[in-house]
């Protein structure tokens, strides 16, 4: 049995377990059902819920789950109200199963919202602060916060692997084509992506050296990318908050 698995909730959301015997750890609950169908059908006991912000579709299962189990919940400020066990905040590590799991603050889709690293299975669960080819709306940090938050993100290792909280790939694609049209890594990858989709598989992981290589948000200074936008001398924070800002309007 591999040690994560991905459950799917509501449109696009997903949720991640990680499993070790019989114990399991699950990452942004939005809904219930699913966890629990899944650890029914395959005899396991729920430890520890990890939250990454607040949001109801990351955390709307938490209650139930907990009322159920009794688990532990593990999230940042305001990630769920009184729901929160242990409030967590940047660099901190936790002992969870055999892991250890490290703590980064990334604000700028929240201004709380925290992911998670465990080095041992070279996982990085990003919430909505990275998606693959993408990143989350600004909806109460700023364009320089995100930047930041993105650049902690991309000095971990190249294989780091990237569980990102939403199905949103062949769109985040198509959008990178508008601004990054002669990089063939992005036309390669939404073909890719297209056939794993019809097929009913899902697109996560990806890692952080292929994000680096099509992912216009983690490509600021990319020259082709700030030719086509016009902006060959601005900030790397500028080109990411016009990017962000043609996102928005895609």
């Amino acid at each position: 049995m591999q040690a994560i698995s991905i459950l799917r909730a509501f449109y696009d959301n997903y949720i991640y377990v990680i499993k070790q015997d019989a114990d399991a750890v699950v990452i942004d609950p939005g809904h219930d059902q699913p966890v629990l169908r899944y650890l029914q059908d395959n005899n396991l006991e729920l430890s520890t819920i990890l939250l990454t912000h607040h949001h109801s579709d990351h955390t709307g299962g938490t209650a139930k789950l907990k009322q159920v189990t009794g688990c532990n919940v593990i999230g940042p400020d305001n990630a769920h109200g009184q729901i929160v066990d242990e409030r967590v905040r940047e660099r901190d590590i936790k002992d969870i199963l055999s892991y250890k799991v490290e703590v980064i603050s990334t604000p700028g889709h929240t201004m709380t919202h925290v992911v998670y690293h465990i080095p041992d299975l070279k996982a990085l669960f990003t919430g909505d602060t990275l998606f693959i080819a993408g990143c989350g709306r600004l909806f109460e940090g700023n364009a320089k916060q995100m930047w930041n938050s993105l650049q902690k993100l991309l000095a971990l290792s190249d294989d780091t692997k990237v569980y990102c909280g939403h199905e949103y790939t062949e769109y985040n694609l198509r959008f990178a084509a508008t601004v990054d049209p002669d990089n063939i890594a992005v036309t390669e990858k939404l073909e890719s992506v297209r056939k794993t989709l019809a097929g009913g598989g899902c697109s996560v992981p990806s890692t952080i050296a292929e994000e680096k290589r099509y992912n216009p948000f983690l490509r600021t200074d990319d020259l082709s990318i700030r030719k086509h936008l016009k902006m060959e001398s601005a900030s790397d924070v500028e080109v990411f908050a016009e990017l962000r800002r043609r996102k928005d309007y895609y």
